[in-house]
């Protein structure tokens, strides 16, 4: 027994998906008895849509039989597209082990199915509009696409990431489109500007090709819009207006307000600032000191001017943050005061301090005029009707030791309970000694610390030292206060505005009482 001989009348066949393609398989019997042959299509892949007429042939010796193969590939996707190798077999139904197969390509031309989408299909702006396409191919075949924008006016520019796109089969790319226009209009009305996104072969089409009337599927398009719109639109102009007028008036407040120099903002103007804590001694006949703890995350303090019931008689905002005292000054003498302060955070403000009251000075009284009488001894006086009466000298301040207060033009006034804070000494020996203890005095008060300069000996002397127990010697003293307590003078001393300045470790004195023993 021998093997059956094949031959196909065509061994190149061309089919549209659809479609249908026929061949015919001529089987020749070389042996010497009936054999009946089975005949079916074989390939690299199974062809499930080629079709064997009939399937079993009876061939005599020495004689052949025909048989149709009919190919019928389907449309979409599923469907296969380019050259497909295929074989026509032939096995003996007597004998398996003797068989034969002919060879033969079908060529299946190619679907195009492509759609695009665009997302938004009109956008809108002042420059520039952002926009999505989405490719889809519902062919038979992967396509490669060159994303091509254009509008008729060139008004607009475009940029495409990415400009070239892959569409395997039955899958969605997305690429997206800026759209920008190349006039920007200050004022005026909207205006629309047409556009177009082609999806072009790549490669290109070869020329001369005959174009598909109406929709390409294979070349997809779709039409979009860029709405442009005025940069000064009548909101953006009430808007500018509005803030101008809000500017005009924060800078006429910052003008015309009462207050210091401007808080340095350091809170972060969300969280509620803490109740600060107040104290307040008197400082004179017409002033009182105020001190405070910082607090920390605020922007600056109030300051409230209060009565004995708690009535706000007079406030003072944005006293600065990095001050932790203040010397109230104009004041009347002998007069009762209180206050309360605040922390302010931005747009918050904290729950004010305890009232902290003191009462100022008395009045310095007007010295009397100089006596005739000799200042030797006791004074003799004539007063009218010729009764003459003694005086004795005047030394009460050296009775009582209490230091004199009256010595030097400008000798500061001190209560008992009173405390001041030494920021800088200076022995009158030196020279410019007097001249460099005031100009660190002006200094520290520039930087917003009432601070002032005695000396020791010329303007009041009995001063002495809280720490050494023994008078000050011929000193020239730059100091701050005075404070209601020992401690309260010396956080004067210690806030950062003194220590940047001139760093001291701020011996205390409490003038107005005199050394022990």
């Amino acid at each position: 027994m021998t093997d059956p001989v094949l031959r196909l009348e065509t061994t190149q066949l061309t089919v549209e998906p659809g479609g249908q393609a026929r061949a015919e398989v001529t089987v020749l019997n070389p042996g010497t008895i009936v054999e009946s042959y089975a005949l079916d299509v074989v390939g690299e892949q199974p062809i499930p849509w080629a079709e064997v007429t009939p399937p079993v042939l009876s061939v005599y010796p020495q004689q052949q039989e025909t048989a149709t193969i009919v190919f019928n590939p389907p449309t979409g996707p599923t469907g296969p597209a380019g050259t497909v190798p295929f074989g026509i077999r032939a096995k003996s139904q007597v004998d398996p082990l003797n068989s034969a197969v002919v060879e033969g390509q079908l060529e299946i031309g190619q679907v195009f199915g492509l759609q695009a989408k665009l997302t938004p299909v009109t956008s809108s702006g002042r420059w520039r509009g952002l926009h999505t396409i989405q490719f889809s191919n519902w062919g038979n075949a992967p396509a490669r696409l060159r994303i091509v924008a254009s509008d008729p006016d060139q008004a607009l520019g475009f940029l495409i990431r990415p400009d070239v796109v892959d569409v395997p089969l039955g899958a969605t790319v997305t690429a997206r489109i800026k759209a920008r226009t190349r006039k920007p209009v200050l004022r005026g009305s909207t205006t629309r500007l047409p556009f177009k996104v082609v999806g072009e072969p790549d490669p290109p089409r070869p020329f001369g090709m005959p174009e598909t009337p109406g929709a390409d599927p294979g070349r997809p398009m779709v039409d979009g819009a860029f709405t442009q719109k005025p940069i000064l639109t009548r909101g953006v102009i009430t808007a500018a207006t509005v803030v101008g007028a809000a500017l005009i008036g924060v800078l006429a407040f910052a003008l015309t307000r009462g207050g210091g120099a401007a808080a340095t903002p350091t809170g972060d103007g969300t969280t509620l600032p803490g109740k600060p804590v107040l104290t307040a001694a008197a400082a004179g006949p017409t002033s009182i000191a105020l001190v405070w703890a910082q607090l920390p995350n605020i922007d600056s303090y109030a300051l409230y001017y209060v009565d004995d019931a708690g009535h706000v008689n007079k406030s003072e905002r944005g006293v600065d943050v990095k001050q932790t005292a203040k010397t109230v000054t104009g004041l009347n003498a002998g007069v009762h005061y209180c206050f309360k302060l605040s922390a302010v955070n931005g747009k918050l403000e904290g729950p004010p301090s305890a009232a902290a009251c003191a009462t100022t000075g008395k009045a310095t009284p007007t010295s009397a005029p100089p006596s005739s009488a000799p200042p030797s001894g006791g004074t003799s006086t004539a007063p009218p009707g010729g009764v003459t009466t003694s005086a004795p000298p005047s030394s009460a301040a050296t009775q009582t030791g209490q230091p004199s207060a009256s010595v030097g033009v400008d000798a500061p006034q001190f209560a008992p309970g009173q405390w001041i804070a030494a920021v800088d000494l200076a022995p009158g020996a030196l020279v410019n000694a007097e001249q460099n203890a005031k100009s660190l005095a002006a200094q520290l008060k520039s930087a917003g610390v009432d601070a002032k300069a005695l000396h020791a000996t010329g303007q009041y002397p009995g001063l002495y030292r809280l720490d050494t127990k023994k008078p000050m010697p011929d000193d020239w003293v730059v100091y701050v206060g005075p404070a209601a307590s020992p401690d309260q003078a010396q956080a004067v001393c210690r806030s950062p505005q003194v220590q940047q300045i001139r760093s001291s470790t701020c011996p205390r004195f409490q003038p107005a009482v005199p050394p022990p023993g």
